[in-house]
């Protein structure tokens, strides 16, 4: 593939996720954004709607700088992967087990990602991070997730 490609394709994907970020901006203006303090249902899409906007920008204005085409080794699409699953996975699990134990099997199978990790690595990663999640999300925001169900 030739420089003047990748330059194309940078900039047509940093466009797309402009205008993605836009969207998503604009449709979080019907949710009410509130303010800092009080912060309202579309608060959060608002701020990821305009980090997808700049994000967009940064690619489109580093495409100067084409970079070759690199075929992904068998561990980066594993790390990849086993990200993406870990994502799923909480989806899946969240709604039928609660917060924590989705939290802890998303960041278990994400932590599988990197060979390096050990199984004890892993898990007390898992362990910590659930903990954080139960402070900040149920205890500090009261977050309307149960912290733990059993619903099949």
């Amino acid at each position: 593939m030739t420089a003047n490609a990748w330059l194309k394709r940078d900039i047509v994907g940093g466009a797309l996720l402009v205008l993605l970020g836009g969207a998503v901006f604009y449709q979080s203006q019907s949710y009410g954004i509130g303010t800092l303090g009080q912060m309202g249902p579309g608060f959060f899409p608002a701020v990821l709607g305009v980090l997808l906007a700049i994000a967009g920008v940064l690619i489109a204005a580093s495409s100067k700088d084409a970079a070759a085409l690199v075929k992904p080794s068998r561990a980066a699409w594993r790390g990849a992967s086993l990200v993406l699953l870990s994502v799923l996975a909480f989806v899946a699990a969240a709604a039928h087990v609660g917060l924590l134990p989705a939290t802890f099997l998303s960041v278990a199978v994400a932590g599988f990602a990197d060979r390096r990790n050990s199984l004890r690595d892993v898990l007390t990663m898992a362990g910590v991070l659930t903990v954080f999640c139960y402070v900040v999300f149920i205890w500090g925001l009261h977050l309307q997730l149960p912290a733990l169900i059993w619903e099949w």
